[in-house]
C-alpha cells in the first residue's frame, strides 16, 4: 500500500490543482470541424506516453473505445515524455498529422500559447460537463484527464519503513545508490520546486538556494538518466532511492512483489497532471472530439484508475476502495507544493540549463 504523509499544512487539493493547471492561455477560437473522419468513423491519430502507460491505456481505454466505435481506426504515436510530444507537434504545426495529444499540463500550456491546440467544443464533448471547473482550462483548451503526483521511490529491503523526508536523498549512507531524472523531466523540475520550498525560497523569484543544495546531493547520484527507467533501477537493485510518479510506482510495486515502494515525504510533493488536447487543424477533428468525450467518461476514467492508479478528473467516476486508497488523493489530505505551470513553461529551458551547468557534474 502507498504511504502518504499528511502534512500539517496540507492544502486543499482541488484549490491547489486549480492554481496549478487551469490558467487562461489565450489563443484562437478554434478551427472548424471537418477533416477525413466523421464522429463515428475514419481514423484518429493519437500521441501519448510509451511503455507501461501505453500498454495499460490501450487495454483500459483504447480497446473499449474501439469496441464502441469499430469504424474508427486509432494510430498511436508513443513518446517517452511530454517534451518529446511537444517537439513532434511543433514540427507538424503547418501540416498537422496528429488529432489528439495526452500530455503533462505544464507542457500542454506551452502548446496552448504556441497555437498548437484547439479549444474544446462542449457540444461535441458532452462529458466535459462532468469535469469540475478547477480541472477545466480557463481559456477553453484541453481539460485535465487524470491526476498523479511525484513520489519518492525506495527499495523495501533497505527501507522496511518508508522514508519520511526528502532529506534522505542527501544522506551519505546512500551515496551512489540514488537515481534522479534531471530536467527537462518533470521529475527533476519538481524536485527543484520541492527543494526550493525546503530552503524557504520562492522558486518563481529565485532557485539559488535550491541549486546550492542540489549541488550537494549531485555527487551521490548514480545516474541522472535512469536506464531503462527510474522504477527498474530500484527494483533490480542498481539504486535504492529515486524519483518517480505514484501511479507507475504503485503498478511496479505490484509487479515486483513489493520490492519497491513509493511514498510522499512530509515536506510535500507536486501534482503531475495530464490534459487531453485536440490539435488545431486536426485532420480528423470529429473523431478526435469523440475520443476526447470517451476519455472523459466515467467508464474510461474508472478503468484506467484500476489499471494504472491515476486519479480520475471527472466527478461521476466511482473507484473501488482498494484503488481509491492508492491513487493520489484530491481531498486536501496531501501536502502539495503548488507548481505554477505558466511560470514553469517559461522557466523550463532555463532550469534545464542550470542543472546541466551547475548541478550535473559527471
Amino acid at each position: 500500500m502507498r504511504v502518504i504523509t499528511k502534512g500539517k499544512i496540507a492544502l486543499a487539493a482541488a484549490a491547489t490543482a486549480a492554481a496549478l493547471v487551469l490558467t487562461g492561455c489565450g489563443g484562437s477560437a478554434g478551427s472548424s470541424s471537418g477533416g477525413n473522419s466523421s464522429a463515428t468513423s475514419g481514423e484518429l491519430n493519437l500521441i501519448a506516453y510509451s511503455g507501461v502507460w501505453q500498454d495499460q491505456y490501450t487495454a483500459a481505454v483504447i480497446e473499449p473505445f474501439k469496441a464502441k466505435y469499430p469504424d474508427i481506426k486509432i494510430n498511436y504515436s508513443s513518446k517517452r515524455s511530454s517534451a518529446e510530444m511537444l517537439s513532434a507537434l511543433q514540427g507538424q504545426k503547418n501540416n498537422p498529422a496528429t488529432d489528439v495529444a495526452i500530455m503533462d499540463n505544464s507542457v500542454s500550456t506551452t502548446g496552448n500559447t504556441q497555437g498548437l491546440f484547439d479549444k474544446i467544443d462542449a457540444a461535441a464533448v458532452p462529458n466535459l460537463a462532468n469535469v469540475p471547473e478547477q480541472f477545466k482550462n480557463k481559456g477553453g483548451f484541453g481539460p485535465v484527464v487524470m491526476l498523479d503526483a511525484v513520489g519518492l521511490l525506495y527499495d523495501t529491503a533497505t527501507f522496511p519503513q518508508a522514508p519520511e523526508s526528502w532529506d534522505v536523498l542527501w544522506d551519505p549512507a546512500y551515496a551512489g545508490k540514488i537515481n534522479v531524472n534531471a530536467p527537462p523531466s518533470l521529475l527533476g523540475l519538481s524536485l527543484t520546486a520541492i527543494t526550493s520550498k525546503m530552503e524557504g525560497e520562492d522558486y518563481t523569484k529565485s532557485i539559488d538556494k535550491a541549486v546550492a543544495r542540489l549541488k550537494v546531493m549531485a555527487p551521490g547520484v548514480q545516474t541522472f538518466a535512469p536506464n531503462p527507467d527510474e522504477y527498474q533501477n530500484v527494483i533490480t537493485g542498481q539504486t535504492v532511492l529515486g524519483l518517480g510518479q505514484n501511479a507507475r510506482g504503485q503498478f511496479y510495486s505490484d509487479q515486483s512483489n513489493k520490492k519497491m515502494g513509493v511514498t510522499f515525504p512530509k515536506e510535500g510533493t507536486v501534482y503531475q497532471i495530464n490534459t487531453v488536447n485536440v490539435v488545431k487543424d486536426a485532420p480528423n477533428k470529429a473523431a478526435a472530439q469523440t475520443f476526447v468525450d470517451y476519455a472523459l467518461s466515467a467508464e474510461a476514467q474508472t478503468a484506467f484508475a484500476k489499471a494504472l492508479f491515476y486519479a480520475p478528473s471527472v466527478t461521476n467516476a466511482e473507484l473501488p476502495a482498494d484503488v481509491k486508497d492508492r491513487v493520489v488523493p484530491t481531498d486536501g489530505s496531501l501536502n502539495i507544493v503548488p507548481l505554477d505551470v505558466e511560470f514553469l513553461s517559461s522557466a523550463r529551458d532555463k532550469w534545464t540549463d542550470t542543472w546541466k551547468r551547475q548541478i550535473i557534474t559527471k
